[in-house]
């Protein structure tokens, strides 16, 4: 079985079996309709952290998901579950610190695609995450993920 390794240089277009995600506010639109605002590009190295390290997986156990969130389709984490969102994503920055990872994104018959985790690139996403989670819940909106 051979190995390939996600490679930032390529473009994600020639890279299917790596993923990336989106996240953003919900809004209330003026005439009563919901709306989504991108605020949070979630690069394919981000992602595969985030599922690696467990905080998908810990973020579909809290009360207030419509989801689920990494499949690939949008999901909402309502208001009431954002500070605990907020809490798991503040934990999983310490995760980030004097370790190296390297997840498997997915298989073949014939190759194996994986993901060496470049922390500084998943810090300033936790961050921005952080940020956009922090600022829904004081302003009272919901916040949408597509992972």
């Amino acid at each position: 079985m051979r190995t390939l390794y996600y490679d930032p240089e390529k473009g994600d277009d020639l890279q299917p079996a790596f993923r990336s995600g989106v996240a953003g506010f919900v809004l209330l639109g003026a005439d009563g309709t919901l709306e989504t605002e991108r605020r949070v590009e979630i690069p394919p190295r981000s992602w595969m952290a985030l599922v690696g390290h467990g905080v998908v997986d810990a973020l579909n156990r809290l009360d207030g998901i419509e989801g689920p969130i990494g499949a690939d389709v949008d999901a909402v984490i309502h208001a009431g579950a954002l500070e605990e969102a907020s809490r798991l994503l503040y934990e999983a920055d310490r995760k980030t610190y004097g370790a190296t990872y390297d997840f498997v994104a997915a298989r073949d018959a014939d190759t194996e695609y994986r993901v060496a985790i470049d922390n500084r690139e998943y810090q300033r996403t936790l961050s921005r995450l952080q940020y956009l989670v922090t600022m829904a819940s004081r302003l009272g909106h919901a916040v949408w993920i597509r992972l």
